[in-house]
């Protein structure tokens, strides 16, 4: 065990960062309403002395994990993973070494090797340790408090930067990019961009210009390499592209639905019909086409989106202008298909199109290639290879393999709770504690499962008052933490 304990020293400041809008050398807060406005420095904001104010590093609460602790009847929550390579893309969080745990208690942090269970550093931090939400996005934990102070905390060295965000904030991480968190008001607003590849982080309205913003952090798309990202902004009738990097934002016209590391495409809807517009990740326009408005989208390698509209047809639009039916949904019980929603996983390949108590799998060229019964369970990331479909907490559960559309194994009962990178590997609330591994169904000898590994090879059980770590393929479980913990699946 490392003897090393880190402690945050006094600075004589005791909050030295500024309300957000505020640049840190002083000055006036945004008031322009124009787009395309540079950003000011990112270090602004974030600094990486040691952190001089509160180390709040705990998750207040995941639905989840709330659910699970209470069947449980123990204290203990798990949190959010994601990550990888500083470089790559979103698949690559699945291949990734996750060998460390990451267990938060109330007023310290334990690194704990994944391999030998024993602790290899710690880290002392304030009380108010369970008093903040928190996840892991690979080789940082990333921690909100309601006061809006966030903070980035390099597992390898203990390094913390810090940054603001406004208060009573959701934090959660990029369904499109395992590095990349957003955090934002349930009920729209500002939202704050970070990227913990170089612990950096933006205000899309200081970057925009944008006065009161109303931005949805859920609909925040991030492009595969993690260069930019895009949103709508409702209450401006428009959508902003921002480069990451250079920080600066283009305003494109309607509500942007794809984006990928070339090109990015909006929608304007008008009664059942839609615009299409194409532009290029610097905002300068490709084309339009008219469409039937399509509820579940997919934008394709050669520039085209595969479209599917409520009804459920399928068809293929180019920014030239083109339209290409490619044929209908079609549900083998004959149940009037309503499609409301549609997501693009397994990085691309695949379209999940949602509605009528109905998943559909489609490939990139349109073909059905599967179909479950009921409404997806689990968080579908852009580099899913599997997605649960169920249909209540007292009945089936199906888990589909993406590749093929076929089923991969069914639970009797129970909804999807924790869930690998790659969603192969998945936990069952119900009343007992079940795993999907490897196409097979596990019964855990647990009061329930409350984390599963990224890489899909382990989880954290609960048992009494214990937290227990176990491999899927190895034999017994050793004890990590207790009933006031926070666990993540890390990187160092």
């Amino acid at each position: 065990m490392s003897d090393r304990r880190s402690t945050p020293h006094a600075a004589g400041d005791d909050d030295p960062t500024p309300p957000r809008g505020v640049p840190a050398s002083g000055g006036s807060p945004r008031s322009s309403r124009g787009l395309g406005r540079p950003r000011r420095g990112r270090d602004d904001w974030s600094e990486d002395d040691d952190w001089d104010e509160p180390n709040y590093f705990v998750r207040r609460a995941l639905v989840v994990a709330v659910v699970v602790a209470a069947i449980a009847g123990a204290a203990i929550v798990v949190g959010q993973f994601l990550g990888g390579d500083d470089e790559a893309g979103p698949s690559s969080a699945a291949a990734a070494e996750w060998n460390t745990l990451v267990v938060l208690t109330a007023d310290e942090i334990e690194l704990v090797d994944r391999n030998s269970t024993d602790v290899v550093d710690t880290f002392d931090a304030d009380a108010s340790l369970l008093d903040a939400q928190s996840l892991v996005t690979g080789k940082v934990l990333v921690t909100s408090t309601d006061e809006g102070r966030i903070g980035q905390l390099d597992l390898a060295d203990g390094s913390v930067r810090r940054a603001r965000t406004g208060p009573d904030e959701t934090l959660r991480i990029s369904r499109d990019h395992p590095a990349i968190a957003v955090s934002g008001p349930d009920g729209g607003g500002d939202v704050t961009i970070i990227d913990t590849r170089d612990r950096s982080t933006l205000s899309v309205a200081d970057v925009a210009g944008l006065d009161d913003p109303l931005i949805f952090a859920t609909q925040v798309l991030v492009n595969p390499t993690g260069t930019h990202v895009a949103m709508p902004v409702p209450n401006a009738f428009q959508s902003v592209i921002i480069d990451l990097e250079a920080e600066t934002s283009e305003a494109l016209a309607g509500r942007v639905i794809a984006l990928d590391d070339e090109r990015v495409v909006t929608e304007q809807p008008a009664g059942g019909e839609s615009e299409l517009e194409f532009y290029d990740v610097t905002g300068e326009r490709l084309g339009s086409v008219d469409v039937t408005s399509p509820q579940a989208s997919l934008l394709r390698p050669d520039g085209t989106m595969l479209l599917v509209s409520v009804d459920g047809a399928v068809l293929t639009a180019s920014a030239d202008g083109s339209v290409d039916d490619v044929g209908t949904l079609t549900d083998p019980d004959a149940v009037p298909i309503e499609i409301t929603d549609g997501i693009a996983v397994a990085d691309g390949d695949r379209l999940l199109a949602i509605g009528g108590r109905r998943v559909f799998v489609l490939d990139r060229d349109g073909d059905q290639l599967g179909v479950a019964e009921g409404s997806l369970t689990t968080v579908a990331r852009s580099g899913a290879r599997c997605a649960t479909v169920g249909t209540g907490s007292n009945a089936a559960s199906t888990m589909l393999d993406l590749e093929t559309g076929a089923v991969v194994a069914e639970t009797e009962q129970g909804l999807a709770g924790a869930t690998s990178y790659d969603g192969c590997t998945a936990s069952f609330i119900g009343n007992t504690a079940q795993l999907i591994a490897d196409g097979e169904l596990l019964e855990v000898d647990a009061d329930a499962i409350a984390a599963v590994a990224p890489d899909g090879g382990a989880y954290v059980a609960l048992d009494g008052r214990d937290a227990e770590y176990a491999e899927i393929d190895g034999d017994g479980s050793v004890e990590i933490g207790g009933r006031d913990a926070v666990i993540h699946f890390g990187q160092r």
